[in-house]
């Protein structure tokens, strides 16, 4: 950010799971009244953040997507997600209207996530595979498209989903569960 406004990252990148380090890149922003402590410890305060936070937790019992990785998942709304915002010390929220529908998060690193993040379990775990969006507060319909790739093949593909309309309040964590088992056809 820059003094009052607040860039939310179109493109966000984690780079092992169940971590929220990349926040501060990707538009992580708060408020807070400041009051003075003592000269020991200066002033107190507690941060009041103004984005929403989502928390990706993909599972899946189907063998040949366990052997896959996670390497991006892609957020799509139906109104503004992403943009430069003000934080509005009047309402306590973030102001202006937004172009942004989009956000993509890479994930992946180095080490054993550097190809994403493993597709290994059965029943979610954010120490897995746990991924982290920062997005504008409200109410959207998501589209939420998550993108595998077998290392081994090289094969990649998508799974969607689509979750209904919901409101998204700032300063709060939503666990997005999704079973990406498919159905085999025999050819």
């Amino acid at each position: 950010g820059n003094q009052n406004q607040v860039t939310i990252a179109a493109n966000q990148s984690q780079a092992e799971p169940n971590t929220t380090a990349h926040f501060g890149t990707s538009g992580d922003c708060g408020m807070a009244d400041a009051a003075w402590s003592n000269t020991k410890n200066g002033f107190a305060f507690t941060l009041d953040h103004k984005a929403a936070y989502l928390l990706f937790l993909p599972r899946t019992s189907n063998t040949i997507l366990q052997g896959c990785y996670l390497t991006k998942v892609e957020v799509n709304s139906d109104n503004d997600i992403t943009s430069t915002y003000t934080l509005d010390p009047t309402t306590g929220e973030l102001r202006g209207a937004g172009t942004g529908k989009q956000i993509i998060v890479s994930t992946g690193g180095m080490g054993i996530y550097a190809s994403g993040f493993p597709l290994t379990t059965s029943a979610t775990s954010a120490a897995t595979n746990g991924a982290y969006v920062v997005v504008k507060p409200g109410t959207h319909i998501l589209k939420i498209r998550y993108w595998l790739k077998d290392v081994a093949t090289g094969i990649e593909g998508t799974i969607t989903k689509i979750l209904p309309s919901a409101t998204y309040d700032q300063n709060k964590y939503y666990n997005i569960t999704a079973n990406l088992d498919l159905r085999d056809y025999d050819g």
